[in-house]
């Protein structure tokens, strides 16, 4: 019996060309991806870093047994997570990312690149658990299984897969989309609801980008229609990708304005080009070629026998996983033994469920750092991409992802208690360690490491025209108090380093829950 949706969608599907376009785009996120780790990573995770990679694995090697390989799955089980090797790991991804792009052993790169990639995630702790770390390993996954199982390919070679392959590509975008949308009905989040959310959002989005500002002043009727058009971008347009080319032609048009839209206003990594780049996937080849005519001289050839015949069994597996975790998000809970084995899975950060901004925030609270060599005149660590400086105009990273940058808005909207990595970054910064440090624009301590730290917190909101045209600022910010009171690091002759209150009594208790690592 066949399955209408199923048979909807394999309905004179034939895009090799837009597949291939896909695989180029894919190769440029994964080079940008290695190319963001290699700068940040000694700092992160370094043995000098935030969160040495080398200390987390350890603690997971104590705390479990052999099933520590499937928690955490990454090589550095069997590789030292040293800098050389965390270096060299990135290089190697940068390499196999060309590779991919000229269509050099095109699968054999791609399971390199997820290797690599899902080693990195697994040990970045709390600076890699964002979704598009999560959706990059499931495009790479799908391009492990897609990618021509050849190991000599030339750049212009379009391989002829299978419908199935499309589908799981298509599938994959339907996911991300009105998962998105479900979830913010899900919250009932008032903002959505009042379709007011995109207003808060241009100011209160993690690292906004110029165009920000001035959409932020739009009046709020242009608010309210642009969030109900991203409210039906989400959950209506998705269910066109299923009727034909048509269908397919018209939610690219859409889904790439959206995507398109996000990227002028805000950075979020590479998450939205990478939704773009699934969005080529909907093209049908002969809309392509009408666009670009040099494409005409590409012709087609087919995948490789072992292809055919395995790649059907394993797309299945797929899919079907997929399903249970998409149907999760609808259905009551599942049995134990069928959670076991979708937690199990999850492990692989490969195939997920996606939801970005269920709740919108509606004020913007940030945190500046100080230091100091006397506890008396303080110097701010000023952030490359965050706002700090109410007269520093937001800047364009995206692709580029600044793990830090984004942890800090995170960091802001909870307390150190919840956060015990930002008092192991103040901590780095009283050791003066370099590695840690250059995450920051400046070292406002270049001879000598700060004896005191602590950390403010303020309110920021968006200046007005005038401000902006008279004083040259882009932001207004009121202070609301400590976030992390002056501390200072305990004499090395205790068994311990901690971060040592420089306040009175009454903050006496941060030295007891911020204890860390010497």
């Amino acid at each position: 019996m066949k399955i209408p949706i199923l048979h909807i969608q394999f309905k004179n599907i034939d895009n090799p060309l837009a597949l291939w376009l896909f695989f180029r785009f894919l190769s440029f996120i994964y080079f940008i991806a290695f190319l963001s780790l290699s700068w940040q990573i000694h700092g992160l995770v370094g043995s000098e870093g935030i969160l040495p990679a080398a200390q987390f694995l350890r603690f997971v090697h104590d705390q479990t047994g052999w099933e520590r390989f499937f928690y955490v799955p990454t090589l550095f089980w069997f590789i030292p997570s040293t800098d050389i090797i965390l270096k060299l790991g990135t290089i190697l991804g940068l390499l196999f990312s060309v590779f991919l792009f000229f269509n050099i052993a095109p699968s054999v790169s791609s399971l390199c690149l997820w290797i690599l990639y899902l080693s990195y995630v697994s040990i970045g702790q709390v600076f890699f658990n964002f979704q598009w770390d999560g959706l990059l390993l499931e495009c790479g996954l799908l391009s492990i299984l897609f990618s021509p199982w050849n190991l000599f390919c030339r750049l212009s070679t379009l391989t002829a897969l299978p419908p199935w392959a499309t589908f799981m590509f298509h599938w994959l975008l339907f996911k991300l989309m009105f998962l998105s949308g479900i979830v913010k009905l899900q919250s009932h989040d008032p903002t959505w609801r009042a379709l007011t959310a995109l207003k808060y959002h241009y100011e209160t989005e993690p690292l906004p980008t110029p165009p920000a500002w001035f959409f932020y002043h739009f009046p709020m009727t242009f608010h309210e229609v642009s969030t109900f058009m991203v409210l039906f971008i989400e959950l209506v347009v998705p269910f066109a990708i299923f009727l034909g080319k048509i269908g397919r032609r018209i939610s690219f048009v859409l889904f790439s304005f959206l995507q398109l839209f996000i990227i002028f206003t805000g950075n979020h990594a590479f998450f939205n080009w990478l939704s773009l780049a699934l969005g080529l996937t909907l093209l049908d080849d002969d809309w392509i070629k009408k666009i670009f005519p040099f494409f005409l001289r590409l012709t087609p050839t087919c995948c490789p026998s072992i292809q055919k015949k395995f790649s059907p069994f394993l797309s299945f597996f797929v899919f079907l996983i997929s399903a249970l975790f998409f149907l999760e998000s609808f259905l009551p809970p599942y049995p134990q033994d069928i959670k076991r084995i979708l937690n199990f899975i999850a492990s692989f950060r490969s195939i997920n469920n996606y939801g970005a901004f269920a709740v919108m925030t509606t004020r913007r609270p940030e945190i500046i750092i100080e230091g100091s060599k006397d506890g008396i005149e303080w110097k701010e660590y000023p952030f490359r991409w965050k706002p700090d400086d109410p007269h520093k105009a937001p800047s364009f990273v995206s692709p580029f992802h600044p793990r830090m940058d984004w942890q800090m808005w995170f960091a802001a909207l909870s307390t150190p208690r919840e956060n015990p990595w930002f008092v192991s970054l103040l901590s780095c910064l009283l050791k003066g360690k370099k590695d840690v440090i250059n995450l920051f624009k400046e070292n406002p301590f270049p001879s000598s490491p700060p004896k005191y730290i602590r950390a403010h917190l303020y309110i920021y909101e968006y200046s007005s025209a005038s401000e902006k045209k008279e004083k040259g600022l882009w932001w207004d910010r009121t202070y609301l108090g400590l976030y992390f009171p002056p501390s200072s690091l305990i004499p090395e002759s205790t068994k311990k380093q901690t971060l040592e209150p420089h306040l009175p009594k009454r903050i006496k208790k941060f030295q007891r829950l911020f204890e860390l690592p010497g």
